[in-house]
C-alpha cells in the first residue's frame, strides 16, 4: 500500500489542518440565517424599522432615477460637443485643403499660359522656317534660271 504522506508535503498538510480549524471555529461562532441575536424586537419596533427601510428604499429609488436624468443630460451634452468639434475639425481641414487647392489652381493656370506661349512661339518658328525654305527655294529657281 502506497503511502500518501510521502506524496504530500508536511507544510501542505499542516496549512490545510490549520485552515480546516479556522474554517470550524467561525461556523461555530457565527448565528445561523434567520435566527435573532439579543433581544426579541416588539411589534412596534419592527413595524419602525420596516418603514424607514421603505423610505431608505424610496429615497435610494429616487436618487437612482435622478443619477440616471443626470447621466442622461451629461451624455446627451458629450454628444453635442463631439459632434460641434467634429463639425469645427472638418471646417478646419476644409480650409486648410482650400489653400492647396488655390496654389493648384494658380499654377494650373500659369502652366495654361506658358503652354500658349510655347505653342505661340511654335507656330512662329514654323511660320519662319517655312518662309525660309520658301526663300531657298525662290533663290535656287533664280539660280537656275
Amino acid at each position: 500500500m502506497i503511502r500518501l504522506r510521502h506524496l504530500i508535503p508536511t507544510a501542505l498538510l499542516i496549512n490545510l489542518l490549520v485552515a480546516g480549524a479556522i474554517v470550524l471555529s467561525l461556523a461555530g461562532s457565527v448565528p445561523a440565517q434567520g435566527r435573532k441575536v439579543g433581544k426579541n424586537e416588539s411589534k412596534a419596533e419592527h413595524k419602525n424599522r420596516k418603514e424607514t427601510e421603505k423610505a431608505d428604499l424610496k429615497d435610494e429609488k429616487e436618487r437612482r432615477k435622478d443619477d440616471l436624468k443626470d447621466f442622461k443630460a451629461d451624455k446627451k451634452d458629450f454628444k453635442e460637443e463631439r459632434k460641434a468639434d467634429l463639425k469645427d475639425e472638418k471646417e478646419h481641414r476644409k480650409k486648410e485643403s482650400e489653400v492647396p487647392k488655390e496654389r493648384r489652381k494658380e499654377d494650373r493656370k500659369y502652366l495654361k499660359e506658358e503652354r500658349k506661349e510655347d505653342k505661340k512661339d511654335l507656330k512662329e518658328d514654323k511660320k519662319d522656317l517655312k518662309e525660309g525654305r520658301k526663300a531657298r527655294s525662290k533663290a535656287l529657281k533664280e539660280r537656275r534660271k
